[in-house]
């Protein structure tokens, strides 16, 4: 069992809870989604409180828990379900109000998107099962599975309820309770996936066993130009990380797992593809990258994932002389975008740097509480003053580098040191999207406080920004232009690492970013920057106050505007903003 008993039962806080001889216990029906969770939450809830509607504990830094939409303490229910897979640190938050903590947890094949460590399902106090094991098509199937579920509860968890607990009564109301959501779950089935039962906690768009219907199926394109012709030549698959967030009703999955190996089930879109979609289907596209086909002529709903500060690059094949480079929306009924492009009918304004972190999250890359929590916001070594990472020529970021290296000893690890004086020419090639390169100062140019340490990494650290930027105290992560709407990854990269970002682009970063967890380098008053870290510098209390700022702007209510890919942050507001949009909610 996770840790030891150290301490009583809280004062008033599992008054309401599970009580069994004398003891309180509360029991987590902790999954992942597309797990056949209902299932689960249905059944514990019929063996422990069958007249309850459900309770949800948000994965936010309050833990949150709702019901009915409105916040309720933990104690008002016997069983809480969550999308919280990180079962110590339940255990440990919740152990000291109750006698014990139980968890019941509901695993789907090998991707670990929807399964947790299986050593996990090893403590005494955790149970697993498996969701092929919850499918059901009549009572039959139903009533096996109710009893089998409470068998294995009952044996498992024999330490605490003891022998006899779980007689025919208590299989007798879980089986009327998950009959009432199979009952429930099939009338919504054509239903969009917002409308939902307060009771049961199931959406409109799944079947009656508990299992989502799919609507379509999914397909992606996208890629780079420059390979256009060649073995190199592939889509991304950036954005189904995001698709399958926002549209589990679609069918596809996408994982990472061990040993960096891509499970990819979404058709990529060819001209041999295209002959098989259907108007239920839907297309993922890399708005800025190139597709064997023309994406408007597919007959469903197209998605365009816009990741970079203009709407369609100058340099596309379907943009003619540049002139769909900003303000772009593509053609058709039912095709939307998502990216800098403010609001309209057809596109939402999501910042990439949002985008970015959802797939960093959705990949294993790193926790959401790094970013929503400032308890847990990450602080780097100060064993360094800045790191500079770029090999884009922009002159005014390279100006910018310099005036840094008069503070203190700047590193770089990428073509860009400074050098703004340099003024590299465009690529002979007119096809050529790729960026301007900076040019490197020759070794007996560069001054004294600018040393290149590429020479000094390996290819993992070349590869792994966060990991470089967690050695210095500042991190130079300007943006390419100030274009509105357009916020990248650099300073996402440089908060998750631990460093405070030196930051310029469009001002918008101040609805997503607390101004007071960075510093903004204003072009048009670079020495307010300058001074300011001078300052820093020679006080390093204040450069603490700025490592203990919150790294969000707003808290609670940015992650739900901005941050919220489904329902188990921010009570999925973007996803239901991205979908009724879609006409899909």
């Amino acid at each position: 069992i996770f840790g030891v008993n150290d301490g009583s039962v809280g004062d008033g806080v599992a008054g309401g809870s599970g009580r069994v001889n004398g003891k309180s216990f509360h029991v987590f029906q902790a999954s992942p989604p597309h797990t056949a969770s209902a299932v689960v939450t249905n059944w514990l809830m019929g063996l422990f409180e069958p007249n309850k509607d459900y309770s949800f504990m948000l994965n936010n830094p309050e833990q949150t828990v709702r019901n009915h939409d409105i916040t309720v303490p933990i104690d008002s229910t016997v069983v809480t379900k969550t999308h919280i897979l990180d079962l110590m640190m339940l255990y440990k938050q919740y152990r000291p109000y109750f006698d014990e903590i139980l968890f019941v947890v509901s695993n789907r094949g090998n991707n670990p998107e929807t399964r947790i460590n299986d050593s996990m399902c090893q403590y005494d106090n955790v149970m697993c099962v498996e969701y092929e094991d919850l499918l059901f098509s009549d009572k039959r199937e139903l009533l096996s599975i109710v009893s089998s579920l409470t068998n294995k509860f009952a044996k498992r968890f024999e330490y605490f309820f003891g022998a006899d607990y779980f007689g025919k009564d208590k299989v007798a109301s879980a089986m009327e309770r998950l009959e009432g959501m199979a009952q429930v779950a099939e009338s919504l089935a054509g239903e969009p996936y917002s409308v939902s039962d307060p009771k049961y906690g199931v959406h409109g768009g799944h079947g009656k066993g508990g299992g989502e219907v799919a609507r379509g199926r999914v397909f992606y394109c996208g890629g780079a130009r420059r390979f256009l012709g060649t073995p190199n030549f592939k889509y991304s698959t950036f954005g189904l990380f995001l698709a399958k967030s926002l549209f589990s009703d679609f069918e596809f999955d996408i994982a990472v797992q061990d040993g960096n190996k891509l499970v990819n089930s979404a058709i990529p879109l060819t001209e041999d593809t295209l002959k098989s979609a259907a108007d239920n289907d839907l297309l993922i596209v890399h708005s800025h990258q190139h597709c064997e086909v023309s994406v408007e002529v597919f007959p469903g709903y197209t998605v365009h994932i816009n990741a970079e500060y203009y709407d369609l690059h100058p340099k596309h094949l379907d943009n003619k002389n540049g002139e769909l480079t900003f303000d772009y929306l593509p053609p058709g009924d039912r095709s939307f975008v998502l990216g800098l492009h403010k609001d309209t009918k057809k596109s939402l304004r999501v910042p990439y740097c949002s985008m970015r972190f959802w797939y960093l999250h959705m990949t294993k890359q790193t926790q959401l509480n790094k970013i929503f929590d400032p308890v847990y916001r990450p602080k780097n070594t100060r064993e360094n003053f800045l790191l500079y990472i770029n090999s884009h020529f922009i002159e005014f970021r390279e100006r910018a580098a310099r005036d840094l290296s008069e503070i203190g000893t700047i590193h770089t690890a990428g073509k860009c040191q400074g050098y703004f004086e340099a003024n590299p020419p465009p690529p002979d090639d007119p096809n050529d999207d790729s960026a301007i390169q900076c040019v490197p100062f020759e070794d007996s140019q560069r001054p004294l406080s600018i040393k290149p340490i590429s020479g000094q990494l390996g290819t993992t650290q070349q590869h792994n920004n966060m990991e470089l930027y967690s050695h210095y105290r500042y991190a130079l992560v300007m943006e390419n232009a100030d274009v509105p709407g357009y916020v990248s990854e650099k300073i996402l990269h440089a908060f998750l690492s631990g460093t405070v970002p030196i930051y310029f682009g469009s001002r918008f970063v101040f609805e997503i970013f607390n101004p007071k967890a960075f510093i903004y380098f204003d072009l048009e008053i670079p020495q307010q920057a300058l001074s300011q870290i001078r300052f820093m510098e020679q006080n390093p209390s204040e450069y603490e106050k700025m490592m203990n700022e919150p790294i969000l702007a707003h808290g609670q209510e940015t992650i739900e505007k901005y941050f919220s890919w489904d329902e188990s942050v921010g009570n999925g507001k973007l996803k239901a903003r991205i979908r009724e949009m879609m006409g899909l909610s």
